[in-house]
């Protein structure tokens, strides 16, 4: 049987124009509203207080020790940021046959020093003894550089070297005058001092792992245990970076600091939350009640009941922790306006391991405890503002399902010159005319080319493991890869880094401000998900017509 509801909508209706009504807000039925506080619950409040005062309890540990890759651990002192100590990687050529660029740039460096000190009529000399000499394999953007330079810079690799090498004294050649001796020792200390300082490079090996395509390192801060990070991308780190493990870094551990504060506690205050006073008009620039949500988008729904119901509920407390550091929270004590002192418990004591609350608890090994992990707080000491330059090398790693293999596409790479390339562009203009077809029969071909810059990854088993992709070369390649991704002699791949979307390389230079406030330029690498499959055409046993 059909049925009709009706709703009826209770709404006031002013009969006078006054306000006075109104803003006396009187009770007309004071028993009704005590007997609404009983059903919401409200009498079963304990008291009404709100806290003034919180003391926290906390111990500060440093971290004091880290090992990049598989490298032994070192000392940290916590001056460099952990992105630079991760990416950096060798950037100094041995010779100016490895980089042209960089030792013009070091010569004009020293030119210009000569000059400020006053020195320029030395010029000549250092120009013959240290002239720049044209690298070979060099393309033509290379050929180009090398005539604007030469005889205008010298080689300042070369220069560098003998001036390490000299120690206390200057070079034999080229003479200079006993007058002269002091003013350009001094000269070549603070070239020394520019060529070491402008890039931050790794004492030893670098971080990256040429068969994951990623950074690993670990850190530690005093303890047995250390934090570790075998698959860093490259960009930022943080702390959800980072995983605990219960394998110790060999090293010295620093003692750990313990500290107590005592703050008050300030209310939470967001823009267009609830008025707290009852004849307090809200702000109406944030309508909070008219953010929509859907029945399956949780997280809206908490935001909203957060800001609509709980808004009032939440206090916040400063607690100053140094960079670098772990930080332990061991107590927490609440004192209110009625005076009562409360020890809120930690949300792992609560909760226990199958809590849902986990903002920034760290991921455990097996020999790691979760609950000793839930109570730490790792304060990373990361870069912050970091400046990153246009690449200057990219590698797109895709796989060829016609082909069977993995091809590595170098698309930018950077030439003997210094200068980055364009490879696609370099082929293109390179390549010898393409003959029209001749008359005749077809022609028996064994195999088809691929451009230079597409470098075969091939499917081999190592050492009776897991399937790995091994870098080939084919027979028509002239010069295979010129740039630092695919350039490992005997490289492999994991087959499981190699998804069907592909993997992305980029090689880029990066800049920050260091903890002490220098300034850091690093070379850096960084993966990123490709562009999905790949053909690159390449074909056997066919006929050519």
């Amino acid at each position: 049987m059909p049925s009709i509801t009706i709703w009826n909508r209770i709404e006031p209706r002013a009969r006078s124009q006054s306000m006075k009504a109104g803003l006396e807000a009187r009770v007309h039925d004071a028993l009704w509203l005590l007997a609404r506080q009983w059903q919401v619950g409200e009498f079963a409040g304990r008291d009404a207080g709100s806290p003034v005062s919180v003391e926290v309890k906390s111990t500060t540990t440093p971290f004091d020790r880290y090992a990049a890759g598989a490298e032994a651990a070192r000392a940290y002192d916590g001056r460099i940021p952990l992105e630079t100590l991760i990416e950096r990687e060798a950037v100094r050529p041995a010779t100016s046959a490895d980089d042209l660029r960089q030792a013009a740039e070091a010569g004009l460096q020293f030119f210009r020093l000569l000059d400020q000190a006053g020195l320029a009529r030395l010029r000549p000399g250092y120009l013959k003894q240290y002239a720049l000499t044209a690298a070979r394999g060099l393309d033509d953007e290379g050929q180009s550089f090398f005539q604007i330079v030469s005889g205008r810079a010298i080689d300042g690799v070369k220069l560098r070297a003998d001036f390490s090498q000299a120690g206390a004294s200057l070079p034999a050649l080229p003479a200079i005058a006993t007058a002269d001796h002091d003013a350009v020792f001094k000269v070549g200390q603070a070239f020394l001092a520019w060529y070491d300082g402008l890039l931050s490079q790794p004492a030893n090996a670098d971080a990256w792992s040429p068969d994951r395509m990623e950074y690993s390192f670990a850190f530690a801060a005093g303890g047995a245990d250390s934090f570790v990070a075998r698959e860093y991308d490259g960009g930022t780190i943080d702390w959800y970076t980072l995983d605990r493990s219960s394998a110790a870094l060999a090293g010295a551990a620093a003692a750990p600091t313990a500290v107590t504060k005592s703050v008050m506690a300030t209310p939470v205050t967001f823009r267009g939350m609830p008025a707290r006073r009852f004849w307090e008009l809200e702000d109406a620039s944030v309508d909070i009640g008219a953010l929509t949500a859907g029945a399956e988008d949780i997280g809206r729904l908490l935001l909203r009941e957060f800001a609509l119901i709980y808004g009032n509920d939440w206090f916040q407390i400063p607690l100053a922790v140094p960079v670098g550091s772990e930080v332990a929270i061991n107590s927490l004590t609440v004192s209110d306006t009625f005076g009562l002192i409360a020890v809120v418990p930690h949300y792992a004591d609560v909760d226990g391991v199958a809590g849902g609350w986990r903002m920034f608890s760290l991921s455990t090994d097996a020999g790691s405890t979760p609950a000793a992990s839930d109570r730490l707080l790792v304060v990373v000491p990361n870069a912050v503002g970091t400046i990153d330059s246009a690449t200057i090398e990219d590698v797109l790693l895709l796989r060829d399902e016609l082909a069977d293999m993995v091809w590595g596409v170098e698309s930018i790479a950077v030439a003997r010159s210094g200068l980055p390339i364009d490879r696609a562009l370099a082929y293109r203009t390179n390549a010898p005319a393409v003959a029209p077809p001749a008359a005749g029969p077809p022609r028996y071909r064994l195999g088809s080319t691929v451009p230079d810059y597409w470098i075969p990854f091939l499917p081999v088993k190592v050492n009776d493991g897991p399937v790995r992709m091994r870098r080939g070369i084919l027979p028509t390649s002239s010069s295979g890869p010129i740039g630092r991704m695919l350039a490992y002699p005997g490289q492999t791949m994991f087959l499981e880094e190699l998804p069907r979307e592909g993997v992305h390389l980029e090689g880029k230079y990066r800049s920050t401000r260091g903890l002490s406030g220098e300034t850091l330029v690093w070379r850096a690498r960084r993966r990123s998900t490709g562009r999905g499959e790949g053909r690159s055409g390449l074909r056997f046993d066919y006929l050519e017509f």
